[in-house]
């Protein structure tokens, strides 16, 4: 019995009571933030923005997986690195340069680094704050007109267009075809003059 009562307390002492507390004070810091924070990018799509979202929760849940069958923490810790950090590589995650996305600083307007990255998704691993921040940040994401949520408003950041893992594909393919015949002119040249 007395088990179970030291269980029911931790778990009310690191998850709900965290939990309750960021619930309570989440609203009013998006709307103190949001006075200071002026933006003159488009809203993303919404859709384009959940399916990377999706496309990078389903990396983070790989790795959970993989630390409950195998016990290797470094699948844990890896999954938690993404969470934060996802942004940090030119600002896109693996979901966001699949859709066509990017984190922007709002002060230069260029690619989110890792502090900007750390900064908006620290919410997401904050034992109890990260169970109801996923709830919270997709409401605000949808209800704000640029669509920012509590984490781009403490790391100045924004989601906005950007290029796509098919445009760069794309891009490259016709950089290729562009080439190839560039570089076989010259040996034509050579065969034709012998």
């Amino acid at each position: 019995m007395n088990q179970i009562s030291v269980g029911s307390g931790t778990i009310i002492g690191y998850v709900v009571l965290p939990a309750l507390v960021f619930t309570m004070a989440y609203y009013p810091i998006v709307t103190y933030l949001a006075r200071g924070l002026v933006s003159s990018y488009a809203k993303v799509d919404l859709q384009r923005r959940f399916f990377a979202a999706a496309v990078d929760v389903s990396l983070v849940v790989t790795g959970v997986a993989l630390y409950t069958a195998s016990g290797a923490v470094p699948f844990l810790v890896g999954a938690a690195i993404y969470v934060l950090m996802r942004d940090a590589l030119v600002g896109r995650s693996v979901g966001k340069f699949l859709l066509g996305i990017v984190v922007i600083h709002l002060e230069s307007g260029r690619p989110a680094g890792a502090m900007a990255s750390l900064r908006r998704n620290l919410l997401f691993v904050l034992p109890g704050a990260n169970l109801v921040a996923v709830g919270l940040e997709s409401l605000t994401i949808a209800r704000d007109p640029q669509g920012q949520r509590l984490g781009d408003r403490l790391a100045q950041t924004q989601v906005v267009d950007g290029f796509s893992a098919k445009e760069l594909t794309r891009a490259l393919a016709e950089w290729w075809r562009s080439f190839l015949p560039e570089a076989a002119r010259p040996t034509r040249a050579r065969r034709d003059a012998a």
